[in-house]
């Protein structure tokens, strides 16, 4: 289940939280072992977020040391009946520590970051619920230290040869950053710059099924954007239109062909969409993002919907009716047949 970052450094934010969990974003990630918390107040944070969520259900992964794991520990989550935990070990990983987890009916994660065969061998071996364990890799906050996706890849091929059902996740960066650094809470480094969509894309791409926002807060036109995708594969695009005529077809949702051509993107209905004549107007050159209806001077193939991917020359018969906006054209290398998508007009949100 895809989900998004608490961290106990500071009061909780509840209208993040309740606005991301109705999105359906449902696990949420935090940790009780990050340097620059105090240690007197993330136990009381972590119990208010609790608290909060108490009649939802959802999956909290908590970061912790093993050696803070105790009697006390354990009791204090099991006082929550809705919540399903997985406590993940970063390191120190042994079958007396897994086992622990498992008896006392948590999850256990381990570092899929750092992961070896050996390991996944003894584990596999001894452990009495192999099964059972799930694996998270590692967010990197400095830059150049984020993992390479080959690497990444070769590590979930390396679970999956032990448990090919098995639970990977992984860390895609928000919009508003963490500090210390600052640069944004990446697994893989070249996602650090990245459209959400896209980090994500990659991720699961290389069998990465679970994506999770490393940093603390997602904007709302991004998280709604996220979770559309994730679980619908449905693509929301924000644009500026350009032709009027165009916008009873552009307001209705679209899917694109099965045998969609690599240079751009196909709407399968948008010829059906089209009841009126469309007469030509702009028809000047196909840039990147750019949104295109043929007119009537295409015959039968009035109303045909494009999403350009390469600049192609102007034509005539072509009407460029929309431009997509730049912070979204980077998804539109992610959108495959079958997907559906929808266009959103001059809907632009503060970044607050």
């Amino acid at each position: 289940m895809h989900g998004f970052s608490i961290y106990l450094g500071h009061p909780i934010d509840k209208s993040y939280i309740r606005r991301m969990v109705d999105l359906g974003y449902k696990t949420i990630f935090t940790s009780v072992q990050i340097p620059e918390e105090n240690d007197d107040t993330k136990y009381r944070y972590l119990g208010e977020l609790l608290d909060f969520l108490s009649n939802d259900q959802l999956n909290f992964m908590i970061d912790i040391n093993p050696s803070l794991l105790d009697h006390h520990f354990y009791e204090f989550l099991k006082q929550y009946d809705s919540a399903q935990f997985i406590i993940r070990i970063d390191h120190s990983t042994s079958i007396e520590i897994v086992n622990e987890i498992i008896s006392n009916d948590f999850q256990c994660c381990l570092n899929a970051s750092i992961i070896s065969d050996h390991l996944l061998q003894h584990l596999y071996q001894h452990l009495n619920h192999f099964n059972y364990l799930c694996y998270c890799h590692n967010y990197y906050p400095r830059p150049d230290t984020g993992l390479e996706a080959q690497f990444v890849k070769s590590q979930n091929e390396l679970i999956s040869s032990y448990n090919p059902e098995a639970n990977i996740y992984g860390f895609i960066v928000g919009t508003t950053l963490r500090g210390p650094l600052f640069k944004g809470l990446p697994t893989i480094e070249t996602a650090r710059y990245m459209h959400t969509i896209e980090s994500a894309q990659l991720l699961q791409d290389i069998n990465t099924q679970h994506i999770m926002i490393g940093d603390p807060y997602l904007n709302r036109h991004n998280a709604q954007q996220l979770i559309s995708f994730l679980e619908k594969r449905h693509f929301n695009l924000s644009i500026t239109l350009l032709d009027t005529q165009a916008e009873d077809i552009l307001l209705k949702s679209h899917t694109v062909r099965p045998d969609n051509p690599g240079t751009l993107i196909r709407s399968q209905e948008a010829r059906h969409y089209c009841k009126a004549d469309i007469q030509p107007l702009l028809v000047t050159e196909r840039t990147l993002g750019a949104i295109t209806l043929d007119n009537k001077l295409n015959g039968r193939y009035q109303g045909e919907l494009q999403i350009i991917k390469k600049v192609l020359p102007p034509h005539n018969n072509v009407n460029v009716v929309a431009q997509i906006d730049t912070e979204d054209i980077p998804i539109i290398n992610c959108m495959r047949p079958n997907d559906s998508f929808e266009f959103t007009i001059n809907v632009k949100e503060s970044k607050s």
